[in-house]
C-alpha cells in the first residue's frame, strides 16, 4: 500500500502506537492504585474522569494551535512529554503517580488532533477518495497500542509492580525524535480551498451535524473508555490476575483495531451512514453479555464488543473534517476532544453506578448507551442526506 511507505504518515502512525499504548495503561494502574490507595470505584472514576478530560478538552485549543503554527511540535512534542510524566508515574511513590498521569494526558491532547489531520492529508495524497480507509489505517496505529499495551502492561505489572512502566514510557523518546525529524518538512497546513475559490462567500459549518457527530463518537467512546478503566478492576475482583485481565483488554481493544479499519473500508465502498447504523446495532448484545462471560468465553466476547464497537470511529471523524475543510486539526480537535470528554464522563457516571449496583451493572449499561446512538445514528443519516443535498446546490 503506498500509503504506508510514505515517512510523514508513518511518523504519525508510529507516535499514535506509543501515545495509546501510554493511554491504555490508565485502567491497570488504576486497578494496581485501588488496592495500594485503598480507592473506592467512585474514585477511581474520578481520576480516569480527570485524566480523559485533561486529555480531551485541550484538543481544541492544540488543534487550533497547529493549524496557525504547524503540526510538527504538537505531534512530536507531545508524544515525548508524554513519555516523560509516564516515566514519572512508574517511579515515584505516594499520591504523585496521579497527578503526573493529569500532565501526562496533555501529551496525549496535543498528539490526537494534529496527528488525525496529517493522517487524513497524507491519505487525500495517496489514497484520493478513500479519506475515511485512510483515517482507519492511523487509528489502527493507535489500537494496536490500545491492544499491546495492556497485554505488555499486565505483565509487566505482574513481574516488576509500576516500575514496569519504564519499558512502555522510554520508547516515546526515540519515536518522537523520529516524528520531529520527518515532520521537519511540513510546513502549516494551506489554505482552505472554500477561502481561496470563494473570499466572497464566508465558511460555515453545519452545527447540527457536527454535535450529532460528536456525540455519536462520544458514545461508543464511553463504552470502550468504560470497559478499559473497570474491566481490569471488575476481573481483578473475581481474582484473575494482571497478565489475564490485560490479556482480556487486549482482545477487546485489538477488536476495535480490526473493526476501525472494517469500518473505513466499508464507509467507503457501502455508504458511510449505513455502515455506522448497522455496526452500532450489532455492537450492541455484545456488550450487554461480556461482564456475565466466564472461561474462555469473555475472549471473543470482548473481541467482537470491541469489533462492532470500533467500527464507526475513523468515518465519523471523517466526516466532521469535511464539515471544516482548511481546518483539519481544529476539526479533529473538537470532535475528538469532546467525545473524549463525554466518554470521560460516562466513566464517572459507571463509577457512581459500580459502587451502588455493582460493577456488573455498571459494564451492562454500556449496552443501553450504544442503543441511545443507534437511535440518533438515524438522525445523523436524515441530516447527512440534508447536507449533501446543500452542498450539491452550493456547487
Amino acid at each position: 500500500m503506498r500509503l504506508l511507505r510514505q515517512p510523514v504518515f508513518l511518523a504519525v502512525a508510529f507516535t499514535h502506537f506509543i501515545v495509546d499504548a501510554l493511554n491504555s495503561q490508565v485502567g491497570l494502574l488504576l486497578a494496581a492504585f485501588s488496592l495500594s490507595l485503598g480507592l473506592r470505584n467512585t474514585t477511581v472514576g474520578l481520576i480516569a474522569t480527570v485524566y480523559a478530560l485533561t486529555g480531551s478538552l485541550s484538543q481544541p485549543l492544540f488543534g487550533w494551535l497547529a493549524d496557525h503554527y504547524g503540526r510538527r511540535w504538537a505531534v512530536a512534542g507531545g508524544t515525548l512529554w508524554m513519555g516523560v510524566f509516564f516515566a514519572l508515574v512508574a517511579v515515584t511513590p505516594g499520591y504523585w503517580p496521579i497527578a503526573f498521569l493529569f500532565l501526562g494526558a496533555l501529551g496525549s491532547g496535543a498528539f490526537h488532533p494534529s496527528g488525525a489531520a496529517q493522517a487524513v492529508q497524507a491519505g487525500q495524497e495517496y489514497m484520493a477518495g478513500r479519506a475515511a480507509t485512510a483515517a482507519s489505517i492511523f487509528f489502527l496505529f493507535g489500537q494496536g497500542g490500545l491492544t499491546l499495551g495492556p497485554a505488555i502492561g499486565g505483565a509487566l505489572l505482574d513481574q516488576l509492580g509500576r516500575a514496569g512502566g519504564l519499558a512502555l514510557a522510554l520508547p516515546a523518546v526515540p519515536i518522537a525524535a523520529y516524528a520531529a525529524w520527518h515532520l521537519s518538512a511540513v510546513r502549516s497546513p494551506p489554505a482552505p480551498v472554500i477561502q481561496q475559490n470563494e473570499a466572497s462567500a464566508p465558511e460555515r459549518v453545519d452545527v447540527v451535524t457536527l454535535i450529532l457527530l460528536i456525540v455519536l463518537t462520544g458514545l461508543p467512546a464511553w463504552a470502550q473508555n468504560v470497559t478499559a478503566t473497570f474491566g481490569p478492576k471488575f476481573f481483578q475482583d473475581q481474582g484473575l490476575t494482571p497478565t489475564i485481565y490485560g490479556l482480556i483488554m487486549a482482545a477487546f481493544m485489538g477488536g476495535s483495531a480490526v473493526g476501525g479499519v472494517m469500518g473505513g473500508v466499508l464507509g467507503d465502498r457501502w455508504g458511510q451512514r449505513r455502515t455506522i447504523t448497522i455496526m452500532l446495532a450489532l455492537s450492541i448484545l455484545p456488550f450487554y453479555f461480556f461482564p456475565l462471560a466466564r472461561g474462555l468465553w469473555v475472549y471473543p466476547l470482548a473481541a467482537v464488543a470491541g469489533l462492532f464497537n470500533g467500527a464507526p470511529h475513523s468515518i465519523l471523524i471523517t466526516m466532521a473534517q469535511k464539515l471544516m475543510p482548511g481546518r483539519m486539526s481544529l476539526a479533529s480537535g473538537l470532535i475528538l476532544g469532546f467525545t473524549f470528554g463525554l466518554g470521560a464522563l460516562g466513566t464517572y457516571v459507571s463509577g457512581l453506578a459500580a459502587d451502588q449496583f455493582g460493577l456488573t451493572a455498571a459494564l451492562q449499561i454500556n449496552a443501553a448507551v450504544l442503543l441511545t446512538a443507534l437511535v440518533l445514528s438515524l438522525a445523523l443519516r436524515r441530516e447527512g442526506a440534508a447536507a449533501q443535498t446543500a452542498s450539491a446546490t452550493g456547487d
